[in-house]
């Protein structure tokens, strides 16, 4: 599955999605380490405003600047230097973003005038969807760079996750909806760029709007909505497709993230279902945290004669020991049947990566290199 990434016509963008609590946004990080440690120029993209990837990754900050990653101070098993192409990690910053879009699409004069509506401002930080389609701009932004082999991307939790594939037709849906065009355009001035409006309120409709929200809130709402059909909607639309082509095309490769839990496991094979009916490249599971038993040793119990004779441990703690040997052997049992069963309902054995339950955790980039060399 992901040994692809050492070849050079492999993936050049990798998708992490699962839900929150599954390890998602270390995987991502040790996947980034193990592509730049393979030659790869590598970039690994958040959007968890968590800062546990800086943390892994040996940064003292985390913001919408790449930064390098320090992999210079590692060295392999044989204590030879470990070659790295160049490892960068960036907080993707929704904001940030939108208004390099405006700057893009706006002429200058106009600029500052969006920068100061207040409905635009609601929009590029709050509203539902905006900072999955900001991502996803930043990420066809990078892309089309050419500055890197490989981008990673971590993405929210899965349900959200599905929000990031459909957020750019979502935000193009809600901007674009015919019931708002055809309530504004008979009260805006024609012409291209125009910023002036005429009696707006002298719709009935809208008169009864601006007493729910306000005269200044729908005086807001409308410049926008004026700017956003004259200059915005044609480049945000073309480019839309263009993510969304991206996504779907073979040099992306979504992957699965998980845990043996119940609930996690449901919502990885919700995600690839989802992933399979709309037709994007999905690479397989990978499972984290998972406990495995020694095929070796008795799985119904232990002979505590046999395995505590000739010492002189106490009996109480002799009994917990064996009841934590006994928990350990049921979880890994447990596991095991999940896994079996995502491999059974998926029709799948190839495509599913099983990583070990860690005695600790990841904190710094010598675990991390541990991790990157299960992919």
């Amino acid at each position: 599955m992901l040994n692809c990434i050492n070849e050079p016509d492999g993936p050049e963008i990798i998708v992490c999605c699962g839900s929150g609590g599954v390890g998602k946004t270390t995987i991502s990080a040790a996947i980034g380490l193990h592509g730049a440690l393979s030659g790869k120029k590598t970039i690994v993209l958040t959007i968890d405003p968590a800062k546990r990837l800086a943390d892994s990754l040996g940064l003292k900050r985390f913001d919408s600047d790449a930064q390098r990653v320090p992999v210079e101070n590692l060295v392999a098993g044989d204590d030879s230097p470990i070659p790295d192409a160049g490892l960068y990690a960036m907080m993707l910053d929704a904001k940030h973003t939108f208004d390099q879009l405006i700057s893009r699409y706006a002429p200058s004069e106009l600029q500052k005038k969006i920068f100061k509506n207040r409905y635009y401002q609601h929009l590029s930080n709050n509203m539902a969807g905006s900072h999955e389609y900001m991502a996803m701009e930043k990420l066809y932004e990078i892309f089309n760079q050419n500055q890197y082999d490989l981008i990673v991307l971590d993405t929210p939790p899965s349900r959200r996750a599905l929000d990031f594939l459909e957020a750019p037709q979502r935000m193009l849906n809600i901007l674009g909806h015919n019931f708002f065009m055809r309530m504004f355009k008979p009260y805006l001035k024609a012409g291209r760029w125009g910023v002036r409006f005429l009696n707006i309120f002298a719709s009935p409709v809208l008169k009864g709007v601006s007493k729910v929200l306000g005269k200044q809130a729908l005086d807001d709402f409308a410049g926008f909505m004026q700017l956003w059909d004259d200059m915005m909607f044609e480049g945000f639309s073309r480019r839309a497709t263009a993510v969304k082509e991206l996504l779907a095309g073979n040099k992306t490769l979504f992957l699965a993230v998980s845990t043996p839990q119940r609930l996690p496991m449901d919502e990885a094979i919700f995600l690839s279902e989802k992933l399979l009916i709309n037709e994007m490249p999905f690479g397989g599971f990978i499972i984290n945290r998972v406990n495995f038993s020694d095929p070796n040793l008795e799985t119904q119990g232990v002979n505590s004669d046999k395995v505590f004779a000739g010492t002189r441990i106490d009996p109480e703690l002799r009994q917990k020991l064996i009841s934590v040997h006994n928990n350990i052997l049921k979880m890994a049992e447990n596991d095991a049947r999940s896994v079996k069963r995502l491999m059974d309902k998926t029709g799948s054995e190839k495509n599913v990566l099983q990583i070990p339950f860690a005695d600790s955790e990841i904190v710094g980039l010598d675990d991390l290199y541990r991790l990157s060399r299960f992919f």
